[in-house]
């Protein structure tokens, strides 16, 4: 029909249409295109942060006494979001156990649960807590950080973590029942053999 139109008709129509419509699609445009710089922005915005955080890890790394405390300061504003201020907690916590302040590694592997970026991380920052929680004789505490890992590439350790806290509580049938749950899962061939004498060990304790 609008091929019998004249042109002064077609463009009354068109008006009417874009008074009508005009606005609306303006707005859909305008919200794409900030939409699309946005995300453009963002992922500029989060690829600085990790080429930076990099960076700054790497002379974290060599640095020693005031100077490391201040690039970690620096890793903490700079490169928020990404992995390397867990990283930092991490290895503050490691040398933390290695000299024996079992207290200040747990604070620092809490933090590090907290600014984990993904889930992968953040199991892998419950595991050592729940470790050094263990160490300090709270064993219901680690027991409870253990359950909150969900990550499958952890389970198989934190069930066989789980199995060292219930023997040492005395609860042998808990402590086979983890011990078997980690041999299941383990995919590390390295683990087996270890995991197959705490599960033989513990074997006289299984419920019948």
């Amino acid at each position: 029909m609008s091929d019998y139109l004249t042109d002064e008709e077609q463009m009354t129509r068109l008006r009417n249409w874009w008074e009508q419509n005009g606005s609306a699609l303006l707005v859909g445009v305008v919200l794409v295109v900030v939409g699309v710089v946005g995300w453009r922005w963002y992922q500029t915005s989060v690829e600085e942060r990790i080429a930076n955080g990099s960076d700054l890890y790497g002379q974290w790394l060599e640095a020693k006494g005031e100077a490391r405390q201040r690039l970690g300061e620096l890793i903490d504003e700079e490169a928020a979001g990404t992995a390397y201020p867990t990283f930092v907690l991490f290895h503050q916590a490691r040398d933390a156990v290695e000299s024996g302040d079992l207290s200040k590694a747990e604070s620092d592997l809490q933090a590090a649960v907290t600014a984990a970026p993904g889930q992968e991380i953040a199991d892998l920052a419950r595991l050592r807590l729940a470790r050094v929680l263990f160490e300090l004789d709270r064993g219901s505490e680690a027991l409870d950080a253990l359950r909150q890992i969900r990550g499958e590439g952890y389970r198989a350790l934190a069930a066989e973590l789980q199995g060292d806290i219930h023997l040492a509580d005395g609860d042998r049938e808990s402590a086979h029942e983890a011990y078997t749950s980690a041999l299941s899962q383990a995919e590390d061939g390295s683990q087996r053999p270890l995991l197959e004498v705490k599960v033989a060990d513990t074997a006289d304790a299984a419920s019948s």
